[in-house]
């Protein structure tokens, strides 16, 4: 089987942050994302209330690239409220209602859940950043308009998280 093509956003300083892709070895719903927010037509679920306007696609694409590369490069994010853990050592990288989750690998198909090691300080959401594995893998997208993640996209977020690494593993 030869190695699959994962759409590199930068191999910086300290991790490597790729879109994963799903088990057609193709398809990356974040690729898709960002070249929907590029060219201004991001159109999310049916279900999704997004109201983003050409512009402000276009401003979010470039928010939410320049906080990828600055967390590759330096291996800390702009500013806390930008990420959070999920579940399960899946995290989100937030702009505005837009997230993308990720979560960390060795590489080669091997997958250790990191988990916040201390409670949010003053209860003002602050959770600090774990010693990630090198790779970072950007997995799915949705817009969140309520206060708890839906069950679904976590789901969701799990499923292309497995089918990622099997890529990995198959090599």
């Amino acid at each position: 089987m030869t190695k699959v093509k994962r759409r590199v956003i930068c191999d910086g300083e300290v991790y490597e942050v790729a879109c994963a892709l799903r088990a057609d070895g193709v398809t990356s719903p974040v690729a898709s994302f960002l070249d929907a927010l590029r060219h201004q037509n991001w159109h999310p679920d049916a279900d999704a209330q997004s109201q983003l306007s050409p512009d402000e696609q276009i401003k979010s694409h470039y928010v939410m690239l320049a906080t990828v590369r600055h967390f590759a490069n330096t291996g800390e994010f702009t500013h806390w409220t930008e990420r959070r853990p999920l579940q399960d050592g899946i995290w989100e990288v937030k702009h505005l209602e837009l997230r993308i989750s990720f979560y960390d690998t060795d590489g080669r198909g091997g997958y250790q859940p990191k988990y916040v090691t201390k409670s949010p300080m003053g209860g003002g959401g602050y959770y600090p950043i774990p010693n990630f594995d090198e790779y970072i893998r950007l997995g799915t997208v949705f817009e969140k308009n309520t206060q708890k993640t839906p069950q679904s996209e976590l789901d969701s977020a799990e499923l292309i998280r497995t089918e990622d690494l099997a890529h990995d593993t198959s090599q």
